[in-house]
């Protein structure tokens, strides 16, 4: 019982015994008084006793669902959605929306593409791989935010797509995937979903870090020339 409702509680008996005395005494209107105090008090017990039984009958909930702000894309221990830039798309690194509503979900549909080039290093000779830990992990500089962004290049002579964290290149749009990327940059509305998994050791052997992106797109501007390997999930 919560200590308010203790107190209203013995105020409430504390009248009602004094309206006893009055009424033993020949004091009816002081009687009276003290039944409609006793009363008073008596609601206000039960009142405050009500919220503390509901709240006792709640279960606890947990949500991994994802919600939505209205500026560049980034995430905290929130995990929120963003929306995508015309040339670049920023996103939160997350964990999966499960628990999002249905009728959210609805509107869009979601590709899920492996990064490649994950065990290279970059040109400026940082590890790829110390990167996605430090993501895997939320270490600095990915303790507070990281900002997901697909950025187009050249290797080689020939466009190339590399998937950045805080502008740190973490790997590679599969080349198989190139033109499906170059066909629907402009149609991408978030990256909705990363995910870093590996490390660790399997019989004393490290093993590496790898990543996963999903593009999100609206279900009334699809994406087009989708090739048969790429899986799409409504």
């Amino acid at each position: 019982m919560k200590k308010k409702t203790m107190v209203f509680s013995c105020l409430a008996v504390l009248f009602l015994l004094s309206s006893f005395s009055g009424f033993s005494s020949g004091l009816v209107s002081g009687g009276v008084g003290c039944l409609i105090i006793c009363g008073v008090f008596a609601f206000l017990a039960f009142r405050s006793s009500k919220p503390a039984a509901e709240t006792n009958n709640e279960m606890p909930q947990t949500s991994n669902s994802f919600t939505p702000i209205p500026n560049k894309g980034s995430f905290s221990q929130s995990l929120q959605d963003n929306a995508a830039n015309t040339d670049t798309v920023g996103t939160p690194a997350a964990t999966p929306a499960h628990n999002a509503p249905a009728q959210r979900q609805s509107k869009y549909i979601f590709t899920p593409i492996k990064v490649t080039g994950v065990t290279f290093n970059n040109d400026d000779g940082t590890s790829r791989q110390l990167i996605l830990r430090k993501l895997h992990f939320h270490d600095s500089p990915f303790n507070e935010y990281a900002d997901v962004e697909i950025k187009q290049y050249e290797f080689k002579g020939q466009p190339a797509y590399g998937v950045y964290v805080n502008n740190m290149q973490i790997g590679n749009i599969p080349a198989e995937l190139i033109p499906f990327i170059q066909d629907n940059i402009g149609r991408i509305e978030s990256i909705s979903y990363i995910d870093v998994y590996g490390g660790g050791q399997k019989n004393g052997e490290p093993i590496s870090y790898g990543c996963k992106i999903t593009l999100r797109f609206l279900k009334d501007n699809p994406p087009i020339n989708v090739p048969n390997t790429l899986k799409i999930n409504d």
